[in-house]
């Protein structure tokens, strides 16, 4: 039984807008912090906008590279811990409060930014398309 389109829309709407919000606020030591707003407003301007054009699939792509990075975040971070600070361990990255601002904005940028690569490459194959026509 699959879902009717405006449901399976409103599915993915939520599930890409809390995507976004745990990976982007994953660095605030606070989740009562006002930087987790950042995360929570800009997921949602990029989801809205992916719904009211269509580029759900992009977003999802997009939401997953953002996932990489905060996991790329916590292994670099692990390393360093492991190989740095043998004897004792290191603050993680959310103890510092310039580190958390930034990685939060950072991670919104990186979503921002593969969202717009892959949408740009998605009209780019539409466009080959429709001239191979």
């Amino acid at each position: 039984m699959s879902l009717p389109d405006p449901l399976r829309t409103v599915v993915a709407v939520a599930v890409y807008w809390t995507a976004i919000a745990l990976g982007g606020s994953v660095l605030l030591p606070d989740p009562t912090s006002p930087l987790a707003a950042v995360p929570i407003l800009g997921g949602g301007a990029v989801t809205a906008h992916a719904a009211r054009t269509d580029r759900l699939v992009e977003l999802g792509y997009a939401v997953g590279t953002m996932w990489l990075v905060v996991l790329a975040l916590s292994v670099g971070t692990g390393v360093v811990d492991l190989v740095a600070a043998p004897d004792g361990e290191i603050a993680p990255l959310a103890g510092f409060p310039d580190v958390a601002a930034l990685g939060t904005v950072g991670l919104l940028g990186v979503l921002v930014v593969a969202y717009a690569a892959f949408a740009r490459r998605s009209a780019g194959r539409g466009a080959a398309e429709s001239e191979s026509k």
